[in-house]
């Protein structure tokens, strides 16, 4: 009966938890002092869903043009995920948030989703989609273009998703850079081009704190192609990073993947890399740079 009795306790506080998840829509036409609830009744910036949003919620954006938004000290769960999604295909961030010169702002954030946004533009040292002390984050279908740092970044990222996004443009660096100890990083099926550095880069970045090396990175199916300098893929003190099913051509001034140590704790090491296709234009260096110890424990095939 005590059995019993917790079940139909615990049934309850279960309905009341999934009650209280809310959707709020943001929209052009809308109005802040609207309760968001519905798509008549939207906010009209992205900031006004950030803070209202809580473990749970979803704001979803209608197709216009905003400023961008800061979402932070405030956590999902795996279970109940803060989720920031567009309604259709043309929502686009054209102006920086209010703190950061960043379309969008993760920080002191865990279990947050950010998908399919279009993120141009960003001035100063702003990034399109910047994450930071932010785990079991996800960034998937975003359009980041000529934005003055990079397209995506992260810094102390555990466990991360980074996935059918495109990184174009940037002006300063590079189209996707994962740093600072960011251990089990997934970045797939991402198409980075024009960057004026590296096509994807990982830092492991001892100098920032934590380790200085990035754990188990997983890097495939991406396509990166006619960036500026160093390397398509450019990987600084990594551990066991597994790359594969990558096209990698046209990078100039620049290898193909490249394994080393300059910020990092450790050379990069332990490496698996199969199954990519990596054609160096005339410009271009080599196809694969292994350099210090970066040949332990690494194997290159097919």
């Amino acid at each position: 009966m005590r059995c019993f009795t917790h079940l139909l306790i615990a049934l309850p506080l279960l309905a009341a938890a999934q009650l209280s998840a809310a959707t709020y829509y943001v929209s052009n036409a809308g109005n802040n002092s609207n309760s968001g609830l519905s798509l008549p009744q939207a906010f009209l910036t992205l900031q006004k869903g950030a803070d209202v949003a809580v473990a749970g919620d979803t704001v979803l954006v209608a197709d216009g043009t905003y400023a961008g938004f800061d979402f932070r000290n405030k956590n999902g769960t795996g279970a109940n995920r803060v989720v920031f999604q567009t309604i259709g295909s043309n929502a686009l961030i054209n102006q920086s948030g209010p703190i950061r010169n960043d379309g969008i702002n993760i920080e002191n954030a865990d279990y947050v989703t950010v998908d399919g946004f279009i993120v141009n533009g960003m001035p100063g040292n702003g990034n399109g989609v910047r994450l930071v002390n932010a785990d079991f984050c996800e960034v998937r279908n975003c359009s980041c273009d000529s934005n003055a740092e990079r397209g995506i970044f992260t810094g102390f990222t555990d466990d991360i998703l980074i996935e059918h996004n495109v990184c174009t443009n940037s002006v300063d660096e590079h189209g996707i850079y994962v740093s600072n100890s960011s251990d089990r990083p997934i970045v797939r099926f991402n198409t980075c081009y024009g960057n004026n550095n590296t096509g994807l880069h990982f830092n492991g970045d001892l100098s920032a704190g934590g380790d200085g090396i990035i754990s188990d990175a997983q890097v495939y199916g991406n396509l990166i192609y006619e960036n500026g300098l160093a390397a398509g893929i450019n990987m600084d003190g990594l551990l066991n990073p597994l790359i594969f099913n990558n096209l990698i051509f046209d990078n100039h001034n620049a290898q193909g993947i490249a394994l080393f140590q300059q910020d990092g704790a450790i050379s990069t090491q332990g490496a698996k890399i199969f199954n990519n296709t990596i054609i160096v234009p005339t410009d271009g260096r080599w196809g694969i740079l292994v350099r210090d110890d970066a040949h332990l424990n690494t194997v290159i095939y097919n």
